[in-house]
């Protein structure tokens, strides 16, 4: 290269360290010149490729194209939103995502060595912000202005389908979830197959527009709409598209539709109904003189219902003992709670004497009673109680939670329903019983199957007393140990 032009490009390099792109016109179309280098470099950069070759030209041809349709002037060139926020875009998240690719077998250091960090990231943001001041002002139809129609006159630039992939991720972050899935859709419109391996290297697939969408829906509360959307993402994913948050999500919302069926009292009977009501007299030499009564839901993991095995006194000892020590101890639940010690009283003392008698289980390491008393809408989101203890080893920390009982210490009129949606049903609790739930499976895991939840309390006061069981110990007694 001439060294003339040397000095010209290092004296444009470091100006444009100073400057501002998408607060002036001027200015911006110092950034096409600076993207018309790219493209040089990127020419010279795909001559020297061996197995990318191929995508790497359909985009070469593509930025060609545009250059191509550029006025010679480049200030009134970038004076067009529609060139003007396409060209940001195309620097902020299309060009490192290209040197990214360009790192692997690379023999052209000057194209995959392109120092960016001059480009501010709030610029992306800020041209947004702009592109979108002009349509209530001048009454634009999105549709219109993708295809390159503004105010009444067409132009031959218009926007691709990543350009409203990325209006339609910025009005998401806004929390304009309604505006944005037009964009996601009129991005879909927009999309072209021929570019298809080009879209999956900048995460603009349709599986990525579709995932996109999918997650402004869940936020809008547009439950069955997000999980057709994750549906078609995963359906049009390849082994390029990173789909993980579709299929962790779409797995929620499975759970999240159950969960609803049976808020409703639709999923009340398990689903394999084969386990029946029994008298109980395992877990302690007591138990054979006064079995308890056990109505058991599940098998692996163990979930079942002991029937009458609190009493009106006990109940109404634990509420009297908590209502003047209750506190919101998590501001995303509507639940007061407060601890109740094991020496708080003789009621408490029987009351653990009796868990140790329905579960078999020690609690010397477990922590306090706990009761809670859930408002109107108090209800528990879908979760896991237990955590995967990650060390082998024993003693278990008393975090490591393995089961749970819950005494129901009143009838909620309406809702309160108990739910289990991995496994598919649930139940409505009544005053004076007591759910035992495990949640680790026989190797000591964490079972997801115990996945739970309860509804929201439509019409009453909801009382409950939960107690972890926790610590090592106590799954010595479980069959079997892998």
């Amino acid at each position: 290269m001439n060294p003339s032009w040397l000095i010209f490009l290092f004296g444009l390099t470091a100006a444009y360290k100073k400057m501002r792109f998408a607060t002036s016109t001027n200015q911006m179309a110092e950034l096409l010149q600076l993207e018309d280098e790219l493209i040089l470099d990127m020419s010279q950069y795909v001559e020297a490729l061996q197995l990318k070759i191929n995508t790497m030209r359909r985009f070469q041809k593509e930025w060609e194209h545009r250059l191509d349709q550029a006025d010679d002037n480049p200030t009134t060139h970038v004076a067009n939103p529609l060139v003007s926020f396409p060209l940001l875009r195309r620097m902020h998240i299309d060009t490192p995502k290209w040197l990214k690719y360009a790192e692997e077998d690379v023999s052209y250091d000057k194209f995959v060595n392109q120092d960016l960090r001059h480009i501010n990231p709030m610029e992306l943001q800020e041209a947004a912000n702009g592109f979108f001041q002009f349509f209530n002002v001048y009454s634009l139809k999105e549709n219109e202005v993708a295809n390159g129609k503004i105010y009444g006159k067409q132009y031959s630039s218009r926007l691709s389908s990543a350009d409203c992939l990325a209006l339609g991720k910025h009005l998401e972050n806004l929390k304009l979830g309604n505006q944005a899935v037009n964009w996601f859709n009129i991005s879909l419109d927009r999309y072209e197959d021929r570019l298809d391996p080009i879209h999956k290297i900048l995460e603009s697939s349709r599986s990525q527009i579709w995932q996109s969408m999918g997650i402004t829906l869940i936020k809008m509360q547009k439950l069955p709409e997000s999980y057709v959307a994750f549906k078609k993402s995963l359906e049009l994913a390849s082994k390029h598209d990173n789909t993980w948050s579709a299929y962790h999500l779409l797995n929620n919302l499975a759970h999240m539709f159950i969960h609803l069926e049976t808020c409703r009292g639709r999923n009340t009977t398990p689903n394999k109904s084969n386990l029946r009501c029994r008298y109980f007299t395992e877990g302690s030499p007591f138990l054979r003189l006064a079995p308890l009564k056990l109505e058991q839901l599940n098998l692996e993991p163990f979930i079942g219902i002991f029937h009458d095995v609190i009493s009106k006194d006990e109940q109404e000892a634990l509420i009297n003992h908590t209502s003047n020590r209750l506190k919101q101890l998590n501001a995303h639940r509507a639940v007061m709670e407060a601890k109740v010690e094991l020496n708080a009283s003789k009621h408490v003392g029987r009351i653990h004497q009796r868990i140790e008698d329905m579960t078999g289980l020690d609690l010397e390491e477990s922590p306090p009673l706990s009761v809670q008393n859930y408002g109107i809408g108090g209800q528990h989101t879908i979760h896991l109680d237990c955590e995967q203890f990650t060390d082998s080893g024993e003693p278990q920390p008393q975090s490591y939670r393995s089961a749970k009982v819950l005494f129901y210490l009143s009838d909620v009129q309406m809702g309160g329903y108990a739910s289990f949606p991995e496994l598919g049903f649930g139940f409505k609790p009544s005053r004076g019983s007591a759910l035992v739930a495990h949640q680790l499976d026989n190797a000591a895991n964490c079972d997801i199957r115990s996945l739970q939840a309860s509804c929201p309390v439509l019409l009453g006061s909801h009382w409950v007393a939960s107690k972890w069981i926790s610590g090592s110990g106590q799954w010595r007694r479980k069959p079997c140990r892998m």
